[in-house]
């Protein structure tokens, strides 16, 4: 039976990668970095730190990280209008039918709980997880490891929601049934097949869970 959903949270629960990416552009202009905006891109569902280290090797990574929450904080994502089509209905109805949920999401906490909270998405969530809080993250499994825990369940009895490589990489070696979401903007390409589904849109979530909810009845 499945008995919660974890979902990444940019460019799954809300359309944020476009303006995370517009952010860190213009971040690392303000800090004199050139950035090409396509290998950026290519980072989707990578921690920040590590971000930095790809980017600007030569510089300290703890100190372009705090540059760049103060920056995000100056110039934030409008999370509110951007909320995915179909994530409000999608949740309603599994928090309906007893589905536990979670975020497990390489953005800091910070960020998670401000879009929690914008989005009026909080009385759907059980859990909030930030891969930031673990020293191996995504694509090593800790985020969603620990999700189980907290959800109190096993992984055969959850699904992971994932639309990056690293983020698919990373549910599939907590052993969780992975759907992997379009990406929206062509600017990001990503390498979805080791997902074992592909979905169109969040809402196909509700009959996948009833589907297997039935067939293991």
């Amino acid at each position: 039976m499945i008995k919660a959903i974890i979902f990444d949270m940019d460019g799954v629960i809300v359309d944020s990668e476009p303006c995370a990416l517009e952010n860190r552009l213009a971040y690392l202009r303000q800090v004199g970095i050139e950035a090409d905006d396509r290998k950026l891109a290519g980072l989707l569902g990578r921690n920040m730190a590590d971000v930095w280290r790809i980017i600007a090797p030569s510089k300290d990574a703890l100190q372009l990280q705090a540059g760049y929450v103060a920056y995000k904080q100056a110039h934030p994502i409008p999370y509110a209008k951007i909320v995915m089509p179909g994530a409000r209905p999608t949740l309603q109805w599994l928090k309906q039918h007893d589905i536990k949920t979670a975020i497990a999401s390489a953005s800091d906490l910070t960020f998670i709980e401000k879009m929690y909270t914008e989005t009026g998405l909080r009385q759907y969530f059980d859990q909030l997880l930030s891969g930031a809080d673990f020293t191996r993250t995504k694509p090593a499994p800790d985020v969603y490891l620990a999700a189980l825990q907290v959800l109190d369940v096993a992984a055969e009895e959850a699904i992971a929601v994932e639309d990056s490589t690293l983020g698919i990489a990373a549910a599939k070696a907590a052993g969780l049934y992975t759907l992997a979401v379009p990406l929206r903007d062509p600017r990001f390409t990503q390498n979805q097949q080791a997902a074992d589904q592909r979905i169109k849109k969040l809402t196909d979530i509700m009959g996948i869970v009833d589907d297997k909810n039935a067939y293991n009845q």
